[in-house]
C-alpha cells in the first residue's frame, strides 16, 4: 500500500504549483537594492515575501507611512495563477496600503511586481533581482 503515497508525492512534485515556484522562492532585492525580501511558502497555497534587510532610508520612509518595524513585515502574499505568474496582494509601507499585485517570473533571477490601486486606475511596476 505504499504505492499510492509514492504516487501522490510524485503527482504533487510534478504539479503546476510545485513547478511554478521553481526559481520564485529565495532572496530578492528591489531595483535600488534598498530592500531585500525572502520569498517563501507561507501556507499550502500562498507565497509570502518578508523584509529581511532594508536601508536606513527605506526604513525611514516606511515609518513615515506608518510602518514602525519594516524589517520582518510581510509585503507580498500571492498564489500561483499560471506558469511563472502569481496573483495576490502587496503592501506599500510608504503609503500604508494593500494593493492588488501580479508577479511574473521573467527568467533566472528576474521578476516583475505590478501593484494596482483604485480598481486598477493607478499601477506601478518594479523589476526585482534575485540575490544570494
Amino acid at each position: 500500500m505504499r504505492r499510492p503515497a509514492a504516487l501522490l508525492a510524485l503527482t504533487w512534485a510534478a504539479s503546476p504549483v510545485a513547478a511554478e515556484s521553481n526559481g520564485f522562492e529565495g532572496h530578492w532585492a528591489n531595483p535600488k537594492h534598498t530592500t531585500i525580501v525572502n520569498v517563501m511558502r507561507c501556507d499550502r497555497d500562498n507565497y509570502c515575501a518578508v523584509v529581511l534587510k532594508a536601508s536606513a532610508k527605506a526604513q525611514a520612509n516606511a515609518r513615515k507611512g506608518g510602518t514602525q518595524h519594516f524589517i520582518g513585515t510581510e509585503i507580498l502574499r500571492v498564489r500561483p495563477a499560471g506558469t511563472g505568474v502569481f496573483k495576490g496582494t502587496a503592501f506599500d509601507p510608504e503609503s500604508n496600503l494593500h494593493v492588488s499585485a501580479t508577479v511574473r517570473v521573467l527568467g533566472p533571477g528576474q521578476m516583475e511586481i505590478r501593484g494596482c490601486a483604485l480598481l486598477g486606475l493607478i499601477c506601478e511596476s518594479q523589476r526585482w533581482s534575485k540575490v544570494s
